[in-house]
């Protein structure tokens, strides 16, 4: 048994492979672990971005985890057994608290490490449970963020049980690339040699409260008529958001760019990122902006204090408070110097703390001690062996 032999993960994720946090993680670790040797399954409902990973080399196996009582657990409990039997996985790696709990249900008496990893969440009441269902469901729990580590192992999650790895931002993807294209500049209505752009990638939905952001850049319009708002992405309240710039009179100045793939060249067309949601996790576009060299405003929610750092790469201003938000929008849109140092500290903190590179590295580590134990040792000594490894140091 060797820690170097390479390993069969079998991914278990709640929802469609399509835009989002997780997919986003598992997009970039599936096909870095099948270049280094190892099989990546992953089972979930169908989705749009599931051929990305299909031509990596990941194998993908619709299945879904839902279920509504305990009759539809245990039917769904019995249909991951027989796919556990037929990959033979040799680490299972749920990607939620749903996933978790059905995947120690279907797996029970099998001898494979469940290491799940916890992105976010975001609902009060399964939080509460989370505590207590991981205990019993994980051998090993991966958080990327302290935030939301320290929440879970408030709420009863056994410290030992735990590791923290922030994921990591792809700069040979996302990175300062000078001047955006023309044609990205001329999507903009009446931009100026001397418009400030703010810009948000996300999702039009309610948490991430784009009417806050538009009521305080109307504010910043008010005596800076140069500056500009570029929202980036799509969702239930696209049409109301649109009605508010209308009713504002500033659709002169703020544009809907739609879902898009070009993400970076956006990036690069903004001078500040701005991020006013009303919950998060660890934002991962807020990240991509800071490895695009990017100051970012963002609200004091979640683990978003881990990324933007007061007065140091961007400010933190109270979720909701319109005229917090403006007045940091204004304090940036009036001082290029400042811009330009606290995006500087934005590049410096993804190198330090948001490495790519160290983010597959680290959790390759886990899942090789993992899958070395997988049929080698009883099922009752998995937790200690593999706690006992290193890999939550």
């Amino acid at each position: 048994m060797t820690d170097q032999s390479p390993f069969r993960i079998l991914y278990l994720m709640t929802e469609p492979f399509g835009i989002g946090g997780v997919q986003s993680d598992i997009k970039a670790l599936g096909p870095h672990f099948v270049k280094q040797g190892h099989e990546v399954i992953l089972a979930c409902p169908e989705g749009d971005q599931v051929d990305y990973l299909t031509s990596r080399g990941v194998r993908h196996i619709p299945f879904s985890v839902h279920f509504r009582g305990p009759l539809s657990f245990y039917d769904q409990a019995k249909k991951l057994r027989l796919l556990i039997t037929e990959v033979a996985p040799t680490v299972l790696a749920p990607q939620s608290i749903r996933a978790s709990w059905i995947c120690h249900a279907a797996a029970k008496g099998i001898p494979i490490p469940r290491v799940t990893t916890i992105h976010n969440i975001h609902s009060p009441i399964n939080a509460l449970w989370a505590g207590i269902i991981l205990n019993k469901a994980s051998h090993l729990v991966i958080f990327e963020s302290d935030h939301e580590h320290q929440r879970i192992v408030r709420l009863g999650l056994a410290q030992r049980k735990t590791a923290v790895i922030p994921s990591g931002i792809d700069t040979d993807l996302f990175f300062r690339s000078g001047e955006p294209p023309e044609a990205l500049r001329r999507e903009i209505p009446e931009i100026g040699p001397d418009s400030v752009i703010f810009g948000c990638v996300a999702r039009l939905s309610e948490e991430k409260a784009h009417n806050n952001l538009i009521a305080a850049f109307s504010g910043v319009l008010r005596s800076h008529p140069q500056a500009r708002l570029v929202l980036v992405g799509d969702g239930p309240l696209r049409e109301t958001l649109e009605k508010q710039v209308a009713s504002l009179g500033i659709n002169h100045a703020v544009h809907f760019a739609g879902q898009r793939s070009n993400i970076r060249e956006y990036l690069n067309l903004f001078d500040v990122f701005v991020l006013a949601s009303t919950r998060e996790s660890l934002p991962r576009a807020a990240r991509e902006s800071m490895a695009c060299g990017l100051p970012v405003i963002a609200t004091r929610v979640g683990a978003t204090r881990e990324a933007v750092q007061e007065g140091h790469n961007g400010y933190l201003v109270t979720p909701g408070n319109v005229s917090e938000l403006e007045e940091r929008m204004t304090e940036l849109l009036t001082d290029s110097a400042l811009r330009k140092s606290m995006g500087e500290r934005s590049l410096e903190m993804i190198e330090r703390r948001f490495s790519q590179r160290r983010w597959l590295s680290e959790n390759e580590k886990v899942y090789r001690k993992a899958g070395a134990l997988a049929g080698n040792v009883a099922l009752s000594e998995i937790e200690s062996r593999l706690l006992g490894s290193g890999v939550t140091g």
